[in-house]
């Protein structure tokens, strides 16, 4: 996935704003190529897990479709642990099985990590961010 530092940052900002629970939010974008991040609250309000506010997901995903973009992928945080995929994230996977997941990790929050993954059919695999 080709993504700006802008955008990444962006969501770095929403994982830290969101503190002490996960942030969740989703990429908007063509061709394999990021334009937006739209926010969408965690309706779970946990340190531990997202749930994306139904709302605030049907709203972000007619934001990125008004742009002329399509969803291209679903961010979320993780406040204590690495940018690496839980269970539940692979599970939770299924509902959006061809989207790309980036994870921001503040695990070091002077240092967050930012790291993608393809998590179709139950498995987990590295996807590169290409960040320009």
């Amino acid at each position: 996935m080709k993504i700006s530092q802008r955008l990444i940052d962006e969501m770095v900002a929403h994982a830290r704003e969101d503190l002490p629970d996960e942030c969740c939010g989703m990429i908007g974008g063509r061709d394999g190529e990021a334009t937006s991040v739209v926010r969408v609250e965690n309706a779970a309000h946990s340190p531990l897990r997202y749930e994306m506010d139904p709302q605030g997901q049907y709203d972000a995903l007619k934001e990125i479709e008004g742009a002329g973009d399509e969803l291209i992928g679903i961010y979320h945080s993780h406040t204590r642990s690495a940018a690496y995929p839980s269970q539940t994230d692979v599970n939770e996977a299924r509902m959006w099985p061809e989207q790309v997941y980036v994870i921001v990790s503040l695990e070091d929050e002077g240092a967050p990590d930012v790291k993608a993954y393809d998590l179709a059919d139950l498995k987990i695999a590295d996807v590169d961010l290409d960040v320009a």
